[in-house]
Formats: structure tokens, C-alpha cells, sequence
């Protein structure tokens, strides 16, 4: 990505855009910390799942700013996202007009 001196961005798309790979990447130091979770087995933690916690709201607050509308249960489907909307907007019939 090119950026001006006032650091706006100068190219408008992402076609140029190349992804970092693992050689792009800094060393990294790993520290192994002893620590035991009594709920889980043999005292386990899960280390890949928190990464996975924030997703389903990041995406339900993305519907959220686009259209106005809070879905609150999963999988937020076109479906309930249209119903939603027209409870939240009885006056129109339809969407499209």
C-alpha cells in the first residue's frame, strides 16, 4: 500500500496490494508460561478459539453501521436481517421501492 506524506492512502484499490508471508514476518520469542485451567482437561487451555470470540460480533456490528438494523442471535441471515428491517420500518411495504 502507498501512502502520501500526509498519510492518505495513494493507491485506491488492493490489486497491487501483496500479502506478507511468514518471511515478512519479525523473530518472534516465545515464552512458555506453566498454568493450569481447572475446567479444561488436564488442566489445558485453549490457545487458537479466543482469536474466534470477537468475529460474530465485529460482523453483527458491521450489519449494525451498514443498514441501521441490530441483529442479536446467529447466523445473522439476509432473511432476519429484511425482517428486522421491516419491523423497524412498518411504513414500507417493500425495500425496493
Amino acid at each position: 500500500m502507498l501512502f502520501a506524506d500526509d498519510g492518505s492512502q495513494i493507491n485506491p484499490n488492493l490489486t497491487n496490494y501483496i500479502m506478507p508471508t511468514s518471511l515478512d514476518m519479525p523473530e518472534i520469542d516465545v515464552d512458555i508460561v506453566d498454568s493450569y485451567d481447572p475446567t479444561g482437561p488436564f488442566g489445558a487451555k485453549g490457545v487458537g478459539e479466543p482469536t474466534a470470540v470477537p468475529t460474530a460480533a465485529a460482523i453483527l456490528n458491521a450489519i449494525h453501521d451498514a443498514v441501521g438494523v441490530r441483529i442479536t442471535s446467529l447466523p445473522a441471515t439476509p432473511e432476519k436481517i429484511l425482517m428486522e428491517l421491516r419491523r423497524q420500518r412498518p411504513e414500507q411495504k417493500r425495500l425496493t421501492d
